[in-house]
């Protein structure tokens, strides 16, 4: 029983941990790319970092999450959107950026929500913009 309780568990931080990802789309008469990187991620009481997606580089990369580790910073996203820009040996124009945070979450499978303030929040980061 305890094994079926440790692999929902890890199943359940898998399923909840954060995602980072580029996405690009290319526009064909100008040939410029509007690319955006984002990276999410859950902390606990909004300090003590949980999971989020991994910012690190591919080849750096040990897995997709990065757990008790915050990754979901500007600095990070700026690094890769650089590095992006960069190895196309490309210009950066237009950057702008939406940052999400909230604090409250609820309970799944109850049939009415209770929200849970300042115990498990999520914290979101998109960084997007045009390389020329």
């Amino acid at each position: 029983m305890k094994t079926y309780r440790l692999i929902a568990f890890a199943s359940s931080l898998a399923l909840l941990a954060g995602c980072f990802s580029v996405d690009t789309a290319t526009c064909t008469s100008t040939g410029d790319e509007h690319v955006v990187v984002s990276n999410y991620g859950w902390t606990l009481f909004n300090c003590i970092p949980l999971c989020c997606g991994n910012a690190t580089k591919r080849e750096d990369r040990f897995g997709p999450w990065a757990f008790l580790r915050n990754d979901v910073t500007m600095e990070k996203l700026q690094n890769r959107f650089m590095d992006y820009a960069k190895a196309r040996g490309r210009e950066l124009d237009c950057l702008t950026y939406h940052k999400y945070e909230t604090v409250l979450f609820n309970i799944p499978f109850t049939q009415i929500p209770v929200p849970l303030p300042y115990i498990i929040c999520f914290r979101e980061l998109q960084l997007s913009g045009v390389v020329k």
